[in-house]
């Protein structure tokens, strides 16, 4: 089964791998930087949490990684929301 991954730098950028990890990095096709790449299912999850933010967490305050951490520990890890402290 092949897992999609979308660059951090544009988000327009899509590779296709059949391996599952949560992250890689490589040249985007799309911006031509070389990026970050994360699982679709955590970019998923991150734009989920950016378009409707947790109560329990002060999303705002969060740094981009830190909101990357917590959408990778939900979406990967079936971890909860109220899992996470503010102190991510």
């Amino acid at each position: 089964m092949n897992r999609t991954y979308r660059c951090l730098g544009c988000a327009e950028g899509t590779l296709s791998r059949s391996f599952d990890t949560a992250e890689l990095s490589t040249a985007c096709p799309v911006c031509g930087s070389f990026e970050r790449f994360i699982n679709e299912t955590v970019f998923e999850q991150f734009r989920a949490l950016e378009e409707s933010p947790p109560e329990c967490l002060d999303w705002p305050a969060l740094e981009r990684r830190e909101k990357l951490a917590v959408s990778e520990g939900i979406a990967r890890r079936g971890r909860s929301i109220k899992d996470f402290s503010a102190d991510v």
